[in-house]
């Protein structure tokens, strides 16, 4: 029976967990107090400056980067842009205050951390004295009457220092501390401009009025964000494309527990799908706007701090990440061209601030939990599964092994998964100092990170390095490096938790009191799941390393204004080693004492003891030439960028096997004494070399050229052509072009909208291109050549026996036409605020079409092979993404905020291999690949089930042969009986549609963050796929928790679960939904007081606690509904993660 999704559950559950954490917010934080700043602590505290002719305004930016506090002022009233020289010591900030300030008679005064300056009133010498003559003319300028008034800020608090100017005039006032104000105006005419540093100005004409309350909203241009995109930054307001932007640095999710970049995202941006991560130190899967390619990889380009990285995520510390920029559109990632196809991810690291150096310690530690454990069944439970599925009479034990019988008479019971799992732990430490003066910037850390899985033997360890300094040499150059160190430790052998959901309760773990295991449990089809993990028969090694160097330098063309020349030239060098060696090969039978260890024993472990070690590394480097040309000419503006690039790979391979230590003894075992082993791997020449050595490389060359261009403000355009070289590609089609071009309507910078005070900004986006994808290994388009032995071609010269030799002959045919997957696609679009910034709302709706798929496919075999890779097929992608975000509530002590984001994606597949062999009139299907013309890819194909045959269901057990209790399929083809034509598409495994929304809420010095996560539609097996109509066998003795449904039976005849014998078998419950709501991540965080932290000399410090994957509503059976894993498979549990950590600085 089909059934309908329902997604009102979930989002009410999204509605009910959202309100629940607010209630709790509340509660929590209901014992706050507030405690104001000491003025006195703030303005004795000691700083050190020296500053040579620089403007006063730089001075202040200095002195608050180094403080605690904020300065406000009027730039109309103060003297800002005069320039002054300092050098001072270790001197209060009052002192300093008063050596800068005092030629100009300003005056300030500390209110809640703001150093407000003013203009001192003129002593009486100073005040003009008018002439008789001019007396007349004075009375010309007489007061008519006084306006009064207050100016606040956006949270209600009043703003002091504001500027209050009658336009055209050098009149004028300020406001003081309250943000109050009083002003002579000659008459109603006139027209007031209201500014202030960091606000928008507004001009407002008060008429009769006389009491005035205004409002400064934030002035967003000096606030205006920046996004990276290829080859450098734009801000978003004049960008054309589609790109989503998140801060890390400072946010909720840095305080999240992550061993991997990429978990940070997950769920905060729309059209970035990451997966999830299960293994200790695992890096989950990532795709933007899905899945393009059949065959090819998917995964996106990475960009770290402007240079294409060649490395891996998961050599980069999440600590030391400033920010991310997902590129989704062809104009935003065509400036990467031939790597672009799947989008971009540009990460910034972070970097030093001005002022004094800054040392901070991060630190965080927890454990973590299997959320969706399944029941293991209990002995006598078992039993009774085991006879009746394999249809032993009830109450049989003459098929339990020796041991199973004496653990059940001795009442001894094992639950195999609590003894493959345990509660696991995670931990994160980091240290760094950075800073920046006027001509020097850096930032170095170094930091550890540990996590140990929930899975025995499954561990992680990293420790890394990373620095970054910039310095400017002279006006015109800036030279910068950026080096980084990372280890990854993945040496530890995991227990087969897939074993451990099918062993016997009544199974022997042990084979005596000393805790020695037994590696059959109950039968030689069933390995102990800690064979080999605690018993010491085997090591492991497996640690990855990565060097990674990058040298820039900037050259700003004096004689031309805007004019910038940049070279970067990134070295990057990744190391592997991996081995695994079994001290034994050998093992004794069930049954057998502890004399399993005598000197005959251990011979044979000795002689059949056996290693293998393998090591590879990449050793690759970017090369970027940039030429920048940026300027405004009146209403126009333009930025134009060249660039040159060349990459290249080297990859090396080498594997060395022994085995047989009986001449060398103990001594010898392990990884690092293969070369003493007896004898070496022997390959299929008969030569016994031991190794295997492999070499490749890759190229790439890529020329870039792109213009943005602005009028007026209101009107955008963004235009790219790059032209791409990639040596893996065919001799006929190394080289591609790929273009793209982009426009933008800033519609609120219209007359026709000016008034329209509700809304703050409204840009309309088109963007049209191609990118390409490098869907092919190197030499993947050439004829290849083998070792004849492994083709079976060999030459017998002579008569004499055994005197064969071996040649080489060609194994594969290449094509020389093979090349790029290219994407064609356009995005339509409009970014929206709303009610002065409060509402943000943005729309993406998207279409592309990826063609020349590569694919391996089937030609005559009269050319002498039997496929050729070749470029076909055709898929499309489409999909809408929406943001919400809002600003609820807002005062000086609480903060609300809320964001949705909202987004669906559908691929297609258009084209295939171009055969019409049915000849239904479109190309066939490759239901063996599972692919099917006009469907997703990633459809589910199989029998609809319809229920379970009853004992009444004659007809249909005469016609197909299925006994009571089995599975009821769906005749579809008409045909009797049911056969491979009953087969369709079922369903797809990708979800409908996904939607996020988190709740940000500040109060005083508490921070809440809970993002609550969900995935709508898509499905899967419960557990094997519906490959067959029917079993042909009993299901044997697993044990799992599927087995505790109410199976079909004579007496109990279910029409939703089949009988024991075929409870096995994963049709039983059909095509399941993986919808589910989860609470993915959340934060509580409290910043301690300033006037606490002085005391110490600490700049700021942070306690807080953070949980992921918390807790999960869905009706999925299987295992973690977002990876839709079966039971019964060895695949490792999504964890649930608590931790507790501090940031602190100095």
């Amino acid at each position: 029976m089909k059934k309908r999704l329902k997604i009102i559950s979930p989002l009410w559950t999204i509605m009910k967990v959202s309100g629940i954490h607010l209630f709790l917010m509340f509660i929590a934080t209901a014992y706050s107090y507030a405690h104001t700043t000491s003025a006195q602590e703030l303005l004795t505290q000691r700083v050190s400056i020296r500053v040579e002719q620089k403007q006063i305004r730089e001075v202040l930016s200095t002195l608050e980067a180094s403080t605690r506090v904020k300065f406000v002022y009027s730039v109309q009233l103060l003297p800002v842009d005069r320039k002054v020289t300092l050098r001072m010591e270790n001197r209060p900030l009052s002192e300093v205050l008063e050596t800068i300030f005092s030629p100009d008679h300003i005056s300030y005064k500390l209110i809640r951390n703001k150093v407000v300056l003013k203009k001192m009133e003129r002593a009486a010498a100073d005040i003009q004295i008018i002439e008789p003559a001019n007396a007349l003319a004075s009375l010309g300028r007489a007061i008519d009457r006084t306006l009064t008034g207050v100016v606040k800020d956006e949270t209600g608090a009043g703003l002091p220092g504001v500027n209050i100017a009658i336009k055209g005039t050098t009149s004028g006032t300020s406001t003081d501390v309250e943000g109050r104000f009083s002003l002579s105006i000659p008459n109603d005419d006139v027209t007031l401009v209201f500014s202030f540093v960091g606000y928008t100005a507004q001009e407002i004409r008060p008429g009769v009025q006389s009491a005035l309350q205004v409002t400064l909203a934030a002035d967003t241009r000096a606030l205006e964000e920046v996004v990276v995109v290829g080859y450098g930054t734009v801000k978003r307001q004049d960008f054309t494309g589609s790109v989503a932007s998140m801060k890390l640095e400072n946010s909720p999710m840095a305080m999240l527990p992550s061993m991997n970049a990429l978990e940070t995202l997950k769920g905060s941006l729309p059209g970035l799908d990451v997966g999830a991560s299960n293994t200790a130190g695992g890096q989950p899967t990532v795709q933007i706007r899905g899945q393009n390619s059949i065959n090819g990889n998917n995964d996106p380009l990475i960009v770290l701090d402007g240079v294409i990285f060649l490395g891996s995520l998961a050599d980069i510390n999440p600590a030391d990440i400033a920010s991310f920029d997902v590129l989704k559109d062809a104009t935003s990632a065509a400036a990467y061209g031939s790597r672009s196809a799947n989008g971009v991810i540009a990460i910034t690291t972070k970097r030093g601030k001005a002022g004094k150096p800054v040392i901070t310690l991060n630190s965080s530690t927890g454990f973590q939990t299997w959320q969706r454990r399944p029941e293991m069944m209990k002995g006598e439970e078992w039993l009774s599964v085991v006879n009746a599925r394999n249809k032993y009479t009830e109450g049989s034990t003459n098929w339990l092994k020796p041991g199973e019988i004496a653990n059940r008479d001795a009442g001894r019971e094992t639950n195999w998964l609590d003894e493959t799992t345990r509660t696991g732990v995670i931990q994160t430490y980091q240290a760094a100092v950075s800073g920046a003066s006027e001509k020097v910037n850096y930032y170095l850390s170094t930091s550890y990170d540990g996590n140990r899985g929930i899975v025995k033997g499954d561990q992680f360890k990293r420790i890394s390095v990373l620095g970054k300094v910039k310095t400017e040499i002279t006006k015109w150059l800036e030279l910068g490096v950026d080096g980084s160190f990372s280890k990854r430790d993945y040496s530890g052998i995991a227990a087969n938790i897939g074993e451990a959901q099918t062993m016997s309760p009544y199974g022997v773990m042990y084979r005596d009191d000393q805790g020695n295991l037994e590696k059959y449990p109950y039968t030689q089809s069933a390995v102990n799941p800690l064979w080999g993990i605690e018993d010491g028969t085997r090591d492991n090694r497996d640690n990855l390393y990565n060097y990674r160097l990058n040298t820039n330098a900037l050259i700003t063309v004096p004689w031309v204004e805007g004019l910038t020349y940049r070279v970067n030239f990134l070295n990057n060098v990744n190391k592997n080693e991996r081995g695994t060696f079994t001290h034994e090969n050998f093992y004794v039978q069930e049954g057998e004492g502890l004399d399993r260890y005598s000197p005959a024993v251990i011979q044979g472990f000795l002689t059949n003891a056996t290693g293998n070690l393998e090591r590879s590394g990449v050793t690759s480097w970017v090369l970027d030439n940039i030429i920048n040309y940026k300027n405004n000419f009146g209403k126009h503006g333009i930025d134009l960028t060249l660039v040159a690039t060349r990459d290249n790979q080297k990859a090396t391979y080498m594997n060395v096997t022994g085995n047989n230590y009986a001449a060398n003894g103990n001594t010898a075992l392990g990884l690092d004494g293969l070369h003493k082993a007896t004898v070496q791997r022997v390959d299929l020449t008969g030569v016994p070399t031991g190794q295997d050595m492999s070499v490749f490389q890759r190229s790439n060359i890529g020329y870039l050229a792109r213009v943005n261009y602005s009028f007026d403000d209101k009107y955008f355009f963004t235009g790219s052509f790059r032209r791409d070289g990639a040596s893996v590609f065919g001799a006929n089609n190394k080289f591609a072009n790929f273009m793209a071009a982009g426009v933008a309507w800033k519609v609120t910078s219209e007359e026709f909208l000016r008034n329209f005070q509700q809304l703050n900004n409204l840009k309309v986006k088109f963007s049209f291109g191609q990118n390409g994808s490098q869907g092919v290994e190197p030499y993947g388009t050439l004829s290849t050549i083998a070792n004849a032995a492994g083709g079976g071609v060999r030459y017998q010269w002579a008569n004499t026996p055994g005197a064969i030799y071996y040649g080489l002959y060609q194994n594969t045919l290449g094509n020389a036409d093979l090349g790029w997957e290219k994407t064609t696609s356009w995005n339509a679009g409009f970014e929206s605020a709303w009610f002065r910034n409060r509402v943000i709302f943005d729309v993406d709706a998207y279409f592309g079409a990826t063609t020349d798929q590569i694919f391996t496919r089937s030609i005559p075999v009269m050319t002498g092979f039997k496929t050729i890779k070749t470029s076909m097929g055709q898929v499309n992608n489409r999909g809408i993404e929406i943001t919400l975000r809002t600003v609820n509530y807002q005062d000086k002590d609480l903060t609300w905020g809320t964001s949705f984001t909202f987004w669906q994606n559908r691929n297609k597949l258009v084209k295939l291999y171009g055969e019409d062999k049915n000849g239904d009139g479109q190309d066939d299907d490759d239901i063996a690949n599972n692919l099917f013309i006009g469907h997703p890819l990633g459809s589910i194909f199989g029998y609809e089930q319809i229920g379970i045959v009853q004992e009444n269901d004659a007809e249909y057990i005469a016609l197909t042969g299925a006994a009571p209790g089995a599975p009821k399929y769906r005749d579809i083809d008409g045909t009797p009986g049911i056969s491979a034509t009953d087969r369709k598409v079922l369903g797809y495994s990708k979800e409908n549609f996904r939607l996020n929304m988190s709740n940000t809420v500040s109060y005083k010095n508490f921070d809440l963050y809970v993002l609550v996560s969900g995935i709508f539609g898509g499905g899967n097996w419960y557990k094997k796929n519906n490959s067959a109509a029917y079993l042909t066998a009993g299901t044997g003795r697993f044990n799992d928790n599927m087995t505790s449904k109410p199976y079909w039976t004579p007496e109990n005849q279910s029409n939703e679960f089949p009988s024991a014998y075929f409870a096995g078998d994963g049709r039983f419950l059909g095509l399941q939904s993986r919808t589910f709501v989860r609470i993915q991540d959340a934060t509580l965080s409290y910043r301690l007081k300033p006037e606490w932290l002085s005391k110490i000399r600490m700049n700021s410090a942070k306690v807080f606690v953070s949980g992921r994957n918390l807790a999960t509503f869905t009706k999925w059976f299987g295992g973690d509904p977002e990876t839709g894993t079966p039971v019964r498979e060895n695949t490792f549990p999504v964890p649930s993660t608590y931790s507790i950590g501090a940031n602190i600085s100095f």
